[in-house]
């Protein structure tokens, strides 16, 4: 009996110092805690734009008639891209008091303005929403962010990519220490983490709209912790 308690310290040591970063060995029910790390890399297809129609003056008429007219101009744009209404938002409209500080404070005049806010999938109809905008004469367009449309898609895939690399990680400890990895029988998400991707335009001449563009990457990780029996 005391032959066997030696063997089996000496089994539970070697696990230990064959041990790597966030591995653990529970030696009251002789099994491994690992943890395993998965990553899918994709391009963004889904964007976000902001177009804002303003006019400054004391006309307050004409001024809220032509942002009026900016924003009708802006949703038939969205028509004439098959964008569906849905994914297009206008603002109310909004006053703005324009006022003078020098040599006094007084009331100059008024800056009326509005916002329409635009969900785009697919790069090629991204970069013309853009195009179609400057023509229009819209000075303030603004990207609002980037996304990857079946990011829960790609979630799953990291982390059966996360799972087997847990697994992975198991075999090679088990193996060192001369055991069978058996089931796992406790398995923990840690997380998942997808970073904006950042949206970079590079203007060349003669380029079409889309290839004027580079939507970058972004990279879906997750982690996971998994507790396996040893046989």
């Amino acid at each position: 009996m005391k032959a066997i308690s030696a063997a089996t310290l000496l089994i539970a040591g070697t696990l230990a110092l064959s041990g790597c970063d966030n591995t653990t060995v529970n030696s009251a029910r002789d099994s491994i805690t690992v943890s395993g790390n998965g990553a899918i890399s994709a391009q963004p297809d889904r964007f976000m734009v902001i177009a804002t129609a303003s006019q400054n003056g004391d006309d307050m008429a004409e001024m809220k008639d032509r942002v009026d007219d900016a924003v009708s101009n802006m949703l038939d744009l969205a028509d004439d891209l098959d964008i569906e209404e849905k994914s297009v938002t206008a603002s109310t409209m909004r006053i703005t008091p324009q006022w003078q500080y020098q040599p006094e404070r007084k009331l100059v005049g008024h800056q009326i303005s509005r916002e329409v806010s635009f969900q785009v999938d697919g790069l090629e109809t991204y970069a013309e929403l853009l195009e179609g905008l400057a023509e229009q004469g819209v000075r303030n367009i603004r990207p609002a962010g980037a996304q990857v449309s079946n990011r829960d898609k790609l979630a799953k895939k990291a982390l059966e990519k996360a799972v087997e690399d847990a697994r992975e990680r198991a075999e090679i400890l088990a193996e060192a220490a001369d055991r069978d990895l058996g089931e796992a029988f406790q398995i923990q998400a840690q997380g998942i983490n997808s970073p904006q991707p950042v949206m970079m335009m590079a203007r060349a001449k003669d380029s079409g709209a889309a290839e004027s563009y580079r939507p970058g990457e972004t990279e879906i990780s997750a982690q996971v912790q998994i507790t396996f029996e040893l046989d």
